[in-house]
């Protein structure tokens, strides 16, 4: 039994950063996975829709793709890119011998099976090494599975694959698939496994398949860091350390581990991935994990939420992520009454009103913030925290921020939403969906939620600090925060829809922001 190693850093990794890795990075990554004298290294997607031809794994053509391997043509390792069923035209494939790719895999999903077998024929009468991947192996009934063993042996790909999507697969579980593929598989067709991390488990897969002794050429997939996803992958690092120490495998680890130093590390401290309990829940309903990280980067929801959120996942929708359909369920649970309404919050409309927010600003601003709680004419209101400055009210929009302050302040001073679950006396619970529908866009920052209430209340202007709106890679909190969203992409979402509310609400109010906020400029 031959065991190989495919890497796909520069592939799954780039689900961490849009596949936005930088020329030089790619040549150091590549230069690193050869001189770890890894087997198979998969370099990216081709993608004639999305893909482009700089700084990127995502590749509009072989043309793109072929500059990034040019480095690799002195080495033994396989080169590989990954067509996801229905992104690439098969027809803009050329010939094996006009590139450097000597091998393609070809992903697809259930639903696509029989257009998929022909797509993968089309791509071995081009000469690649076919990787034939069905996705979503646990979607596959016994029988079913049988049936695409028995076609892709008339296929004859140079590999065929188990894929545990969601990290979902126990060791049992796995064994089943693996014995159905080991007896049914031609033996001259590699059998390959790909693995997520949700619960904790590619390893020990994998390394369960090491010691089966198949008979058989097998791959294992792995990532240096483990970069993927959600939860992420196998680590290359590890699964290669494995086999040097007891297949007597040849790897060298101390490429990988620098590549980790020097780029991986700080790509993680952006845009973060690893288990985490809500990968872990994604996984134990065997759903997508892009479910887990919509919520996750909401920052409204306790686990206990998430979870009720995904018990409402209809089965069919479980394997592809439908954005429309989280947004609903979303949407439907934060809009769901956790808590009676009661009264208004009574302020004077004669009196100028500050909301401080949670941003950095507050701390670096105190005395003026300290002058206006001094000042009669100034009603103070705290958003989702208890500042240092004393202020008249509290207003909570968010359970998990309520949970965290509640005790700390006097109850007739404590105003919520009623999508929170009190546990103590308030002042005043308010209608939820009555300021965060803008238009029917859900818009639940507690600043925009406050500006709308403000709004109704009559006011005509309202200033604000700690508004500082989220800056990337930083500590955006003015207190002590442990959850906290770092997806990159979340953030500048949050920044986007702050800023274009903002604009819309200072038609309505005059808005001043006392302190720095990267959305000053579209509110003079």
């Amino acid at each position: 039994m031959k065991i190989n190693i495919l890497d796909c850093t520069l592939r799954d990794g780039g689900y961490i950063n849009n596949w936005s890795f930088k020329d030089e990075h790619i040549a150091k990554i590549l230069k690193a996975l050869k001189n770890s004298k890894i087997d198979i290294i998969e370099c990216g997607y081709l993608d004639d829709k999305k893909g482009v031809k700089n700084d990127s794994t995502l590749f509009d053509s072989t043309i793109a793709a072929d500059k990034v391997l040019a480095s690799l043509l002195n080495s033994d390792a396989q080169r590989v890119i990954m067509i996801n069923f229905g992104d690439f035209d098969v027809k803009n494939l050329p010939l094996k011998e006009q590139t450097s790719i000597d091998g393609i895999r070809l992903a697809f999903h259930k639903k696509d099976i029989e257009r998929a077998f022909e797509t993968a024929y089309k791509i071995k009468e081009l000469g690649y090494n076919l990787y034939f991947q069905p996705m979503v192996t646990k979607n596959y009934k016994d029988i079913e599975f049988l049936s695409i063993i028995e076609k892709t042996n008339e296929l004859n790909p140079y590999a065929f694959y188990i894929v545990d999507s969601f990290g979902s697969m126990t060791l049992d579980e796995f064994h089943k698939y693996l014995i159905l593929a080991q007896n049914n598989l031609n033996i001259s067709i590699s059998l390959g496994y790909h693995s997520h991390n949700n619960m904790q488990l590619a390893f020990s897969n994998a390394i369960s398949m090491c010691n089966q002794n198949l008979k058989r050429e097998i791959i294992i997939d792995s990532s240096i860091y483990g970069i993927g996803r959600g939860a992420g992958n196998l680590n290359t690092e590890l699964i290669a350390d494995y086999l040097n120490n007891s297949h007597e495998k040849t790897y060298d680890t101390l490429p990988l581990l620098d590549i980790i130093d020097e780029l991986l590390a700080s790509l993680m401290l952006k845009n973060s991935w690893g288990f985490s309990p809500a990968q872990f829940l994604s996984a134990s309903y065997n759903c997508h994990p892009n479910y887990a990280s919509y919520l996750v980067n909401k920052n409204t929801n306790y686990i206990v939420g998430i979870k009720k959120i995904l018990d409402k996942l209809p089965e069919e929708s479980k394997s592809s992520f439908d954005k429309e359909l989280i947004e609903k369920l979303y949407r439907e649970y934060i809009l769901e009454p956790k808590s009676s309404l009661k009264g208004e919050l009574k302020l004077d409309v004669d009196k100028n009103i500050l909301l401080i927010a949670s941003g950095k600003s507050v701390n670096e601003y105190k005395e003026l913030l300290e002058s206006k709680a001094k000042d009669s004419n100034y009603q103070l209101i705290g958003l989702n925290h208890k500042p240092t400055i004393e202020c008249d009210y509290y207003f909570f929009t968010n359970q998990k921020r309520y949970d965290e302050f509640y005790e700390k302040i006097e109850s007739n001073k404590i105003v919520v939403t009623n999508n929170i679950q009190i546990k103590n006396d308030v002042n005043s619970v308010l209608n939820f969906s009555k300021l965060v529908l803008n238009h029917q866009k859900l818009i639940t920052n507690s600043t925009i939620v406050a500006i709308n209430y403000l709004i109704q209340s009559n006011f005509k202007s309202v200033e604000i600090a700690g508004l500082d709106g989220y800056k990337i890679g930083v500590e955006n909190y003015s207190y002590d925060e442990n959850q906290i969203v770092i997806d990159t992409k979340s953030q500048q979402e949050e920044n986007y829809i702050i800023k274009n509310s903002l604009v819309e609400l200072s038609k309505k109010i005059e808005i001043n922001l006392i302190t720095p906020s990267i959305f000053s400029e579209d509110n003079k």
